[in-house]
């Protein structure tokens, strides 16, 4: 073929040991270079901590941030004197381009410019690592795929993970936005065990061995292993997981623990890698457990007038205080076999999966912490729905109870790490978006940025569909929540909680004592807490809240639809051009 340089060589057995030695090599260089961060990073962030503290003291230039000339340099997106404020001004700009999304024709979104980034930087190195020192030995290259391959396993087992989970502490992040790479890192695994596929069994037909290799034990293990692969890879695509997370889960939950064992078979070249991923799966599973409270006894209730519920869930004493250091945190609830409505398949393989739901509020004199839940398709709100449908009065204007335990492991989260640093990293205004239940994240935060600093300029954005959805904000404020904002009792009396009621407002007053509260959610839009009765003007808040202070900084944080996140950072992007300095943080929960 031209072009093509590999060729099928028979080899003696001298030449067989060395292909093995230079595959353990190359695997061995793949494997080391994807923990190098995990080892690398801390070092660097170490020197970097120590040489920053060295300049302070001996006291170096910095040039004036107010100056005029930085200001008309900032203004024109020039960023400043040829220095530091022009390096600052483009490494912002950097951080800032790279969190842009990548969309296909301009709707489909398909990921970050920084996973695409990483992706292709990574994919490219490990595909460089499979050609080298192949010569024309064909077998050598395909053997290499295969290897670097599997020595991707323990990485991306240890990006999937939870509780243990290195990247995390090295990034200083959580564990929902270092799964992002967890994606990049298995679509590029993939591919490479894709070509390794290909390239054997086109080896098989040349060589005219299809069907006696294809049966034989070493490769039927194989097969099987890349069957799970390409379910799992299939059943990873958003339309799948929106049609059925059930499915997803199950043929997640399979593969990751079946593909180990086969490989082990397979390919006996590649299982120190696959008894590392084991080893690391088996210690994030017994952290798991120990951040878990079994069986936890739970109060749901209906939100009257909406399809919310709210789950207050009773935790030990030692507990409280790992939530009230985290604020905006969330666990994964989990149903235990003696709350399940019926012992069925079903309800057994939805047991087995965790929903994520973000802690509204805690109540230390109760000893709970409350959840608020949208009833969905999926199975955890499904169950809680069928349990609360089971003794509904079927009136929308009064409240069902009922109790029941949940299984429930956490806290999980980044944000609650970065509050302390929002208020003693220099931000001089914090802004915070909430569309419907995200709100569960914004409130929290809000009330323990106040809680650390009550002067703090912070402002909270909130959209909901009707009044009735705030109520449960209401109650959480009047109910001696911990975190309860020292400026007010009540968010309705907050002038710095700007609440915007975007649906139908025609309700039926509750009769359950929320009366009140509904009726203060009526008043005109001319009060911030009272509601507007329209959608907010995102824009116009943004630039206003940059305009007030023009070398502000500003921290931007948003929980809500994806639409709402892309306008806010879509507004908020002029600025970060600028220069402006910008703290960015959206909460979602894509996996």
């Amino acid at each position: 073929m031209l072009g093509w340089p590999y060729e099928f060589l028979t080899l003696s057995d001298e030449d067989k040991e060395l292909r093995r030695q230079s595959l353990a090599f190359y695997a061995g260089i793949a494997h080391l270079s994807a923990l190098l961060p995990v080892l690398v990073l801390p070092l660097i962030r170490l020197i970097h901590h120590r040489a920053a503290g060295s300049n302070n003291r001996r006291g170096g230039y910095e040039a004036v941030p107010g100056s005029p000339a930085v200001k008309a340099r900032r203004e024109s997106g020039g960023g400043g004197d040829g220095g530091l404020v022009t390096g600052q001004w483009r490494t912002r700009l950097a951080w800032w381009w790279m969190g842009d999304d990548v969309r296909f024709l301009g709707r489909h979104r398909l990921g970050q410019r920084d996973e695409w980034i990483v992706g292709v930087v990574w994919a490219t190195w490990l595909l460089v690592l499979s050609v080298l020192g192949t010569g024309r030995d064909y077998l050598h290259l395909t053997k290499r795929l295969g290897l670097i391959a599997a020595s991707q396993l323990p990485p991306l087992y240890l990006l999937s993970l939870k509780s243990f989970t290195p990247y995390a502490w090295t990034l200083r992040s959580s564990y929902e936005h270092i799964n992002r790479y967890h994606r990049v890192l298995g679509r590029v695994v993939y591919a490479l065990i894709l070509l390794h596929i290909v390239l054997y069994n086109v080896f098989f037909v040349a060589s005219g061995i299809w069907n006696k290799r294809f049966f034989a034990p070493v490769v039927r293990e194989g097969v099987l292993a890349s069957g799970l692969l390409h379910g799992l890879m299939a059943t990873a695509v958003p339309q799948v997981r929106s049609w059925s997370y059930r499915v997803f889960f199950f043929v997640h939950y399979v593969a990751v623990r079946a593909i180990p064992p086969l490989l082990f078979f397979h390919a006996p070249s590649a299982r120190v890698y696959l008894v590392e991923a084991v080893v690391f799966h088996l210690i994030d599973f017994v952290a798991r457990r120990r951040r878990t409270v079994f069986a936890a006894p739970a109060t749901l209730r209906t939100v009257p007038g909406t399809n919310l519920v709210r789950v207050d869930v009773a935790l030990p004493p030692s507990r409280l205080p790992q939530f009230q250091a985290q604020p905006g945190s969330h666990v994964l609830i989990r149903i235990p076999a003696s709350s399940r409505v019926s012992q069925s398949l079903k309800e057994y393989l939805s047991a087995l999966s965790s929903n994520p739901f973000t802690v509204s509020s805690i109540d230390t004199s109760s000893g709970t912490i409350s959840l608020i839940a949208r009833k969905r398709t999926g199975p955890l709100t499904t169950h809680l729905s069928t349990l609360l449908s089971s003794s509904s009065s079927h009136q929308e204007t009064t409240t069902t109870k009922i109790t029941t335990t949940l299984d429930i492991q956490g806290p999980y989260g980044v944000i609650g790490k970065s509050v302390s640093s929002l208020l003693n990293g220099g931000y001089d205004r914090i802004l915070l978006f909430a569309g419907g239940v995200g709100a569960t994240f914004a409130l929290p935060v809000y009330r323990a940025i106040l809680h650390d600093n009550p002067a703090a300029r912070v402002t909270l954005i909130w959209a909901v569909r009707s009044a009735a959805e705030a109520t449960w904000a209401v109650d959480a404020s009047t109910a001696g929540d911990s975190t309860s904002t020292p400026r007010s009792s009540s968010i309705l009396d907050d002038d710095h909680v700007q609440l915007f009621l975007t649906g139908d407002m025609g309700i039926a007053a509750a009769r359950d004592g929320s009366g009140m509260e509904m009726a203060d959610l009526r008043r005109s839009s001319g009060g911030s807490g009272g509601g507007n009765r329209k959608r907010p003007d995102v824009g116009r808040i943004i630039d206003d809240t940059f305009r007030k202070g023009r070398e502000e900084s500003i921290a931007v944080m948003v929980c809500g639809p994806t639409g709402m996140a892309a306008d806010v950072r879509a507004r908020v992007r002029p600025w970060a051009v600028k220069g402006r300095r910008v703290w960015w943080h959206s909460e979602a929960f894509g996996w």
